[in-house]
């Protein structure tokens, strides 16, 4: 709940834990007793609460507080907030109110939320908290001090501006009381040209944000090297004149103790520019930059991070890194197990570096082919698998130049192999595009030399999957490369099986997924570019729509298309009706009933189920699209992240493991009922009555009110 104190354009802010009980309270104690004229609430963009209570207490000695159960709180009253339904939930509220009252304590009550399609889970969130007014010197006398810096400031410029802005005009204020005028309007000259060129500076943090986020780190220089003389050209480094006194800045941010309810937990909401809608960055795309080391003059804002040398092995990192310590030397193996992803990083460039080098190698002067590649292949097989994405296609990079600088044989990497590739098997459905690409290209890279044939690659990849690597991305993955082999090695050979291969691609152009559908065509028209006919067998059994599709490329490359097959309920038309067309039935979809003729293509036809079928909706957890009576069951069961749920005994359904424990101690939830007796909605957690015409009744007739597509 500190983030609330934290006044920037990318304030992260505070939002209550998911299906919270309401009213969640916020209490905050200011340093010392104040005057607050003017508080200032700015509401996240789609967990907005639907009203804020404000209460205050100001004890009669500030030296002798009591408990806070103890506490005599006074109403001040409530403000409303919008449902920000008319932004599209992209802009952010900000609510200021005038309430001049002494106090020492502020109580913050959020009542419950404003449902939407973004607040899946019923939660309330703030962006920032700001409080306008003055000290009370002597307890209830009024200082001298004036306001501090609105909100509407702090979030108009970046987090570095903003500092020091506010540094500036707490040098202004000292000046000012001690009448050193001179001082004072030099001051106020300076904080005018800073934030005449705030936006600016702004702009410019945005574009180095996307620099590093592209990895392009020489923009990234470029650019900070322009913030930096810019800062230091409008507002360079004050150096203040001493004074005998001075009072201490009013309502310090960084000093105020905010205090929580146990029932609220600080969870970190998705970081995302001022006034964009909610967008969730998955963990591996996203880049974590280091900090500048520039010294010059005015980088107080920079956090100093000087090159260090790698820490010392620990003793589990020991314990990994001893059998290759021999071969890589003990500075080496810190870096590639060191607990900085950047080091990590940093080993895996020298190993690289001292491959490519080849007999000019300082590292592998004494060794031999088969020293290069147990040292390069144990370093690899731990670093491959890193969760930080330069790290992960580093080492694949160092994979790369080890196959193409050392003669890898079987007896030196039949130790480290297996985990190698089903690490690759892992990376080739990985969130990142560039992660996805390079494994790709590495496990075929791999494949062709002596390390891994063919034929084992092929079985890797079409022998079941487990778990994580069983995802739609990796399905894709598994098809793209199928597809490599076949057009490479062509197929019905030692190298490449072909009854493996096809049941692959049969089973895969029935899945749910329109990319996986369309890899797995295009494998399949590669297996009948090679065998023509006896492909035929393995799809006869496939629906009418897909067998269709692929007849349609099969007549492309060259064949007479399979006859279809009778449709049971197919009628011969008659003899007096022979030259009268019978009107095709219109399509509908099989889960909401919707009629409509572009339904007729099975592109649209998925469309409206990956959009707009009331019917289905996608896993919180997976995203993948599943019918909202099986919700409950997938999210146990089926999601490839079920272990992070777990079923309440109470209510039957899934509960997140954060909030478990909570969940089935306050017992607030539903009782489960038999099903015979009713159903219950994942979504809002109401009862429906049973069978599937009580899921209809609830989803496509009463429009389920946690149902973002009920109004389709």
């Amino acid at each position: 709940v500190t983030e609330l104190l934290k006044h920037g354009p990318h304030s992260k802010g505070w939002q209550s834990a998911r299906f919270q009980d309401f009213p969640q309270m916020i209490v905050l104690q200011f340093i010392c007793p104040v005057r607050v004229q003017q508080l200032q609430f700015l509401s996240h963009q789609s967990k907005i609460s639907s009203r804020i209570e404000l209460y205050t207490y100001m004890p009669e000695n500030s030296s002798n507080i009591p408990p806070m159960e103890h506490f005599q709180w006074k109403r001040l009253g409530y403000l409303s907030l919008d449902n920000n339904e008319k932004s599209g939930y992209q802009a952010r509220e900000l609510k200021s109110v005038y309430i001049d009252v002494n106090t020492h304590f502020l109580k913050v009550v959020l009542n419950k939320c404003h449902v939407n399609k973004y607040n899946m889970f019923n939660q309330v969130g703030l962006i920032a908290i700001n409080a306008l007014g003055e000290e009370l010197g002597d307890f209830k006398a009024p200082s001298k001090k004036g306001v501090p810096q609105k909100l509407e400031n702090d979030m108009e410029f970046d987090v570095v501006t903003g500092e020091r802005l506010k540094n500036l005009t707490a040098a202004k204020n000292r000046a000012v009381e001690n009448e050193d005028f001179d001082e004072a309007k030099r001051l106020k000259e300076t904080i005018d040209k800073l934030k005449s060129v705030g936006y600016q500076l702004q702009q410019l943090e945005d574009r180095k944000r996307a620099a590093i986020s592209n990895e392009d780190y020489e923009s990234a220089k470029i650019i900070k090297q322009e913030i930096d003389r810019l800062r230091n050209a409008v507002a360079p480094p004050v150096e203040e004149p001493t004074y005998k006194s001075s009072n201490k800045p009013f309502l310090e941010h960084q000093k105020q103790q905010v205090l929580g309810r146990p029932s609220s937990r600080n969870l970190p909401p998705e970081e995302e520019p001022f006034q964009k809608p909610p967008n969730k960055v998955a963990y591996d795309e996203q880049v974590i930059p280091t900090h500048s080391q520039a010294k010059g003059p005015g980088q107080m804002y920079e956090d100093e991070n000087p090159a260090a040398e790698a820490e010392p092995l620990g003793p589990q990192q020991r314990a990994l890194a001893e059998p290759l310590i021999p071969y890589l030397g003990e500075n080496l193996c810190q870096k590639l197990f060191s607990k900085q992803w950047q080091s990590r990083e940093e080993g895996l460039a020298d190993l690289q570096q001292e491959i490519e080098r080849g007999p000019e190698s300082y590292l592998f002067a004494n060794s031999g082919e088969s020293e290069i590649a147990s040292g390069a292949l144990g370093a690899i097989k731990h670093t491959i698998g890193d969760k930080v994405s330069q790290v992960s296609m580093k080492a694949m990079n160092v994979l790369h130049s080890l196959l193409s600088n050392v003669s890898v044989g079987r007896n030196e990497s039949s130790e480290h192999l297996q985990s190698i590739v089903q690490n690759l098997l892992l990376k080739i459905g990985d969130n990142n595009a560039r992660v996805r690409d390079l494994a790709e290209q590495t496990y075929i890279t791999l494949t062709k030399s002596e390390t891994l044939n063919v034929s084992s690659a092929v079985n890797h990849l079409v022998k079941p999957s487990k778990e994580k690597s069983g995802s739609q991305k990796h399905l894709v993955g598994k098809l793209n490369l199928l597809y490599s082999f076949v057009k490479e090695f062509q197929i019905d050979n030692p190298q490449v099986p072909f009854q493996p291969v096809v049941e692959f691609g049969v089973v895969a152009v029935q899945n749910s997924n329109s990319e996986v559908r369309n890899a797995a065509n295009n494998l399949l028209m590669a297996i009948y570019s090679c065998v023509g006919e006896k492909v035929r067998p393995f799809i006869s059994n496939l629906r009418p729509a897909q067998l269709e599709l692929l007849e349609k490329a099969f007549e492309e490359a060259g064949s007479e298309p399979m006859p279809s097959k009778p449709k049971p309920n197919s009628r011969r038309p008659s003899a007096g009706t022979k030259h009268r067309q019978s009107t095709p039935a219109q399509p509908i979809c099989k889960f909401c009933g919707k009629k409509d003729p572009v339904f007729a293509s099975e592109d649209n036809l998925d469309i409206h189920y990956w959009k707009d079928c009331p019917m289905l909706v996608a896993c919180p957890d997976c995203s993948q699209v599943v019918e909202i009576l099986h919700l409950n069951e997938h999210m146990l069961k089926e999601c490839e992240l079920a272990e992070v749920q777990r079923q309440c005994p109470r209510c039957k359904e899934a509960v997140h493991i954060d909030e478990y424990e909570q969940h089935v101690e306050e017992q607030a939830c539903l009782p489960a009922k038999p099903s015979s007796v009713a159903n219950r909605c994942p979504l809002c957690h109401d009862d429906v009555d049973p069978g599937t015409e009580g899921w209809k009744q609830h989803i496509l007739v009463e429009g389920c009110p946690n149902n973002d597509r009920s109004n389709f």
